[in-house]
């Protein structure tokens, strides 16, 4: 099965280089792309700017598809980073390491041997992914993220915590919340306040500081309370061990290799050693950690990213690593649980699956994948098989999720 998957990776990774680059050549279809792009993420700019946007959007797409041909494990693709200025993805971050050094050495109380794998949403333990926006907050992600499955265990119940409550409350007359943070200052917080977090429902996430409300919204630490955190000794070893008790904050540098990221096993030997982003670890198999990020589900393999076993040190994966101490309070929590992700690795790793198209059609591009059936051009000129494109040449029903357009060319419905 491992070798299957390999296989599949390779092969996608293959498919881009052949479509991708085979657009990249063609003036005219590089522009029909990036329109394609833009109407897809509901962009619009000024005649101005969107020259300057295009350069990025060209510069980005020839990064995916040189990364792709790396056939590193990983597969890589547009997505809403591709136009964006250095900037602009900054504002997607947020992790301020100021004051912040690695996570000292100390002896583990877990014990030495751990399960093999666990994946803590394979137990429906695991919120859905959530997005931060544009508002520099993943630090309250990754605290919130952290807490999930440790609650869980106390209680019963999943929770959907409130990173709102953070943002607004943490740094509150200090500093702007959006412009970063630390996830265990999260920790800190709850303890001073009676061990307290609001849920989601109660505090809706917004995108931006504001005044801090906390003590008016209820209370959803029913059956526990935050009464500190622990920081991980920073180590591979030491996260795993840790991992398998629960879910943890993590930190580590985003490069242009994880905004492009989507799909397979990353290992990426780009870092320079500056930790900027904080997510939350969600489990691990022998040759992966699974991490859940906080930039909505189109981003990545569903939201969620695989991080290699024995990952760069350089990109601070297992350095900063901390989850919060919970105290039991004896009391029941009786509220109704809250939806888990229905994300699950174990099914998910194939990224190229078989779409079965009509047989007597074929591809012009060698092992078109899903992905690009959202790309007008692409779908049409390379990959019509896999986009079940093709007219049936009698006048008969187009396959299965498309219509008739006006030409009499078959094709999904928003690209007519």
């Amino acid at each position: 099965m491992k070798i299957f998957l390999a296989l599949c990776l390779v092969a996608t990774a293959l498919a881009v280089e052949d479509v991708l680059r085979g657009v990249l050549k063609s003036p005219r279809e590089t522009l029909q792309l990036y329109g394609s792009f833009k109407a897809k993420e509901h962009l619009k700019y000024a005649a101005s700017e969107d020259r300057m946007r295009f350069r990025l959007f060209r510069a980005n797409a020839q990064f995916v598809a040189s990364a792709n041909e790396e056939e590193s494990g990983a597969v890589f693709g547009l997505n809403f980073f591709s136009a964006m200025t250095e900037d602009e993805k900054q504002q997607y971050l947020g992790l301020n390491v100021t004051g912040h050094g690695e996570n000292p050495f100390h002896v583990s109380s877990s014990p030495s041997k751990v399960p093999e794998r666990i994946l803590w949403t394979d137990s429906s333990q695991v919120t859905a992914v959530k997005n931060q926006g544009s508002c520099g907050s993943c630090w309250t992600f990754g605290a919130v993220g952290g807490l999930e499955t440790r609650y869980q265990q106390v209680s019963g119940k999943l929770r959907n915590f409130a990173e709102q409550e953070y943002l607004d409350c943490v740094y509150e007359g200090s500093r702007n919340g959006c412009n970063g943070g630390w996830p265990s200052d999260c920790y800190e917080y709850s303890k001073k306040n009676g061990g307290r977090l609001a849920s989601t429902a109660n505090y809706p996430y917004a995108a931006k500081d504001g005044s801090c409300t906390g003590s008016s919204r209820p209370d959803a630490m029913i059956a526990a309370k935050i009464i500190g955190f622990m920081d991980v000794s920073p180590s591979e070893k030491a996260n795993i061990e840790a991992l398998a008790e629960g879910s943890l904050s993590v930190a580590f540098q985003v490069t242009n290799y994880f905004q492009q990221y989507r799909g397979g096993v990353i290992n990426d030997n780009t870092c320079t050693g500056r930790p900027n982003h904080a997510v939350t670890a969600v489990g691990y198999t022998p040759s992966f950690v699974l991490v859940k990020n906080s930039w909505g589900s189109s981003w990545g393999d569903k939201g969620f990213v695989k991080f290699a076993r024995g990952y760069p040190e350089d990109c601070g994966l297992f350095k900063y690593s901390s989850y919060p101490r919970l105290e039991a309070t004896g009391v029941k929590d009786t509220h109704p649980k809250d939806a888990a992700t229905t994300y699950k690795p174990s099914e998910d790793d194939d990224v190229n699956p078989d779409p079965q198209p009509d047989p007597n059609c074929e591809d012009v591009a060698v092992n078109c994948e899903k992905y690009y059936c959202q790309w007008s051009n692409i779908a049409e000129k390379y990959c019509r098989k896999t986009c079940e494109l093709c007219n049936d040449g009698d006048g008969g029903d187009c396959p299965s999720g498309t219509i008739r357009c006006d030409d009499g060319i078959c094709r999904h419905e928003h690209m007519c």
